[in-house]
C-alpha cells in the first residue's frame, strides 16, 4: 500500500489536517445543514422526506421509519455540538422523538412500522412485516436523544424496541436477528403466502437470508444505546453483532460477504465496498465501547477492510469511491452513491488511527476522496449532495435531494465525525 513520495504525503497531511477539519465542519453546516433544515421540518409532526434538486418540496404525505429515525439522531447529534444552532436541533430531536413515539412504534409491542401515510396509518408493499433494521435505527436514535435530552420516555421507548427485538427476531440457535417478522411477530423465512412482489424485501434482502446491512446497523445502534444503558444483555448482543462480521462474514481476502443463510453460511455475491469501509469504522466504535479501546482483532480486521477497499473500490483515475465489485477483484457498478462517497470519508479518517496503518496511503485516499465529494458530489449550484452520479461525475437521477433513504445521515455524519478530534494519528506518531 505504500506510495512513492510518502513522507511529502505525510507532511502534506499533518500540516493542513485543522484546515481540512474547518472545511468539513463549513460544509456541514453551510452546504448539507443549511439546506434541509428547517426545511424539512413538517410541522404536524417528523419530517418531509422528498425533495427536488432546488429542494423544492414534493410532500406525499408518506413517512418511512429510516428517514424520520435517521433525521431524529442527526437533530440529537448536531445538539451536542456547541454550535450556536444547537438548542434549535435538540427542539428538532424531540419533534422527532414525538413522531417516532406515536407513529412509527407500535405500544403494544415494540416493533417498528416500515411506512405510514399522512393519517398514520401503515401502508405500501410491506404495511404487515416489521424488519430489524428498521428497528435499528430506531434504537439509534432514541439513545442519541435521550443522550442530548434526558427524555425518560426516549430510554424507556428504546428498552421497548430492544426487547421486542429479543424476544421475536433474535435467533437464539444461530445467533443474530432474522430481517423480517409479520405483524404478530413470527419471523418470515419466505416470502407470505399472499405475497406478489418480488422475493426480496425492502432493503434487497431474500426472504430467509441474513443481511451484513442489517446487523451493521444494529451494531451502530447497540453501540449508541450502550453509551446510556450498560444493560448486560445489550452488551452481550453488541459483542454479538461485532463478532459475526468480524468472523461469520469476513472473507479471508478482506471483504465482507452481503448475505448468509440463517446458520451464517455465507451466500456468493458481490461486494459492497461502501458497507466495508462503513463496517471498519463502525467496528471500532463498538470496540470503544465495550472495551475501552480498539482492541488488537478490531484493528486487525478494520485494517483489512479499508485495505481491500483502496485496492479494489478506489478510482485512483478520476477519484472517489466505486460502489460494488466482483470477489475476483473487478468493479461490478462504478456509480460514485454518496452514501459510499460519506462512509470512505468516515472510514479514513478514523482508519488512520489504527496502529500499523498505512499512514501516507490513508491520507493521500481521504484527501482525495474529500477532493472528490468537494468538487463533485455536492451541489455548488443549490447546496446539499448529489446522491448518483456516473464514474465522471455528471449527476444521474438529477432532480432527486431528498428521499425515503435519502436523508442527511451518512453525509452529515461523516462530515462531522470525520472533523470531530478523529484524526489524532499525527500526535501519537
Amino acid at each position: 500500500m505504500a506510495r512513492d513520495g510518502a513522507p511529502r504525503v505525510i507532511l502534506n497531511f499533518r500540516m493542513n489536517r485543522a484546515t481540512l477539519a474547518d472545511e468539513l465542519i463549513d460544509s456541514l453546516w453551510n452546504d448539507l445543514i443549511a439546506r434541509w433544515f428547517p426545511a424539512c421540518v413538517d410541522p404536524r409532526g417528523g419530517f418531509f422526506q422528498k425533495f427536488r434538486r432546488d429542494w423544492t418540496l414534493e410532500d406525499d404525505g408518506l413517512r418511512g421509519v429510516v428517514f424520520q429515525a435517521r433525521m431524529t439522531w442527526l437533530s440529537a447529534t448536531l445538539a451536542e455540538t456547541g454550535h450556536s444552532r444547537a438548542g434549535e436541533f435538540r427542539g428538532y430531536a424531540r419533534h422527532g422523538l414525538d413522531f417516532l413515539e406515536s407513529r412509527l412504534v407500535e405500544a403494544e409491542t415494540g416493533s417498528t412500522l416500515w411506512v405510514v401515510d399522512a393519517d398514520g396509518i401503515p401502508c405500501g408493499d410491506y404495511a404487515d412485516q416489521r424488519h430489524s433494521y428498521g428497528a435499528s435505527f430506531v434504537l439509534y436514535a432514541l439513545a442519541a436523544v435521550y443522550r442530548v435530552t434526558d427524555e425518560a420516555r426516549a430510554l424507556s421507548l428504546a428498552k421497548q424496541v430492544f426487547h421486542w427485538l429479543e424476544t421475536r427476531v433474535h435467533d437464539e440457535e444461530h445467533g443474530g436477528y432474522f430481517e423480517w417478522t409479520d405483524a404478530a411477530g413470527q419471523p418470515l423465512l419466505k416470502a407470505p403466502a399472499d405475497w406478489s412482489g418480488p422475493n426480496r424485501d425492502a432493503i434487497g434482502t431474500r426472504y430467509g437470508l441474513k443481511s451484513q446491512n442489517t446487523h451493521l446497523h444494529l451494531l451502530e445502534a447497540f453501540t449508541e444505546l450502550a453509551r446510556v444503558w450498560r444493560d448486560p444483555l445489550l452488551l452481550e448482543r453488541l459483542a454479538e453483532a461485532s463478532e459475526i462480521l468480524t468472523k461469520r462474514l469476513l472473507h479471508a481476502d478482506g471483504w465482507l460477504y452481503q448475505y448468509a443463510q440463517p446458520d451464517w453460511s455465507p451466500v456468493p455475491g458481490l461486494i459492497s465496498y461502501g458497507h466495508d469501509i462503513e463496517a471498519a469504522h463502525l467496528l471500532m466504535a463498538a470496540s470503544r465501547e465495550l472495551h475501552g479501546e480498539v482492541t488488537e482483532q478490531t484493528a486487525g480486521v478494520a485494517r483489512k477492510l479499508i485495505d481491500y477497499v483502496l485496492c479494489h473500490g478506489l478510482d485512483g483515475e478520476l477519484g472517489g469511491l466505486f460502489n460494488t465489485g466482483t470477489p475476483e477483484g473487478e468493479v461490478f457498478d462504478d456509480t460514485k452513491i454518496w452514501w459510499v462517497q460519506a462512509e470512505a470519508l468516515l472510514g479514513l479518517a478514523w482508519g488512520l488511527e489504527l496502529p500499523g496503518a498505512d499512514v501516507a496511503a490513508y491520507a493521500e485516499a481521504l484527501t482525495g476522496v474529500w477532493r472528490w465529494i468537494r468538487g463533485r458530489q455536492i451541489d455548488s449550484q443549490y447546496g446539499g449532495w448529489f446522491g448518483y452520479l456516473s464514474r465522471d461525475g455528471k449527476p444521474l437521477h438529477y432532480d432527486t435531494k431528498g428521499d425515503m433513504w435519502k436523508a442527511a445521515y451518512h453525509d452529515g455524519r461523516a462530515l462531522l465525525f470525520a472533523a470531530r478530534g478523529r484524526v489524532r494519528w499525527a500526535a501519537r506518531r
